[in-house]
């Protein structure tokens, strides 16, 4: 499913994640730049945690992934795995 492939993600790149009955929400305990939201109908938001202006959102994977590698320093071969694994 599209909602684990992004637990995946988050986990890998240090999140905490909180879940919800809509899906899940994410903060790293260590670095409070961004909290990222994940619905379980492939919507995702990331938000500047200190003034909680919408820095990028989007819907599906693919995007998820690219906004991944840039904000949170996914590397690209897990970027590359997740893709794989959890492709439509």
């Amino acid at each position: 499913m599209l909602i684990d492939a992004m637990r995946v993600v988050a986990r890998e790149t240090g999140f905490t994640l909180i879940e919800h009955a809509f899906g899940f929400t994410a903060l790293r305990e260590t670095d409070e730049r961004h909290l990222l939201f994940c619905l379980s109908t492939g919507e995702w938001s990331i938000y500047d945690s200190r003034s909680a202006h919408l820095i990028a959102n989007g819907y599906g994977l693919g995007s998820f992934l690219a906004a991944a590698r840039r904000y949170f320093d996914l590397p690209g071969a897990t970027a590359e795995a997740v893709s794989r694994e959890y492709a439509a």
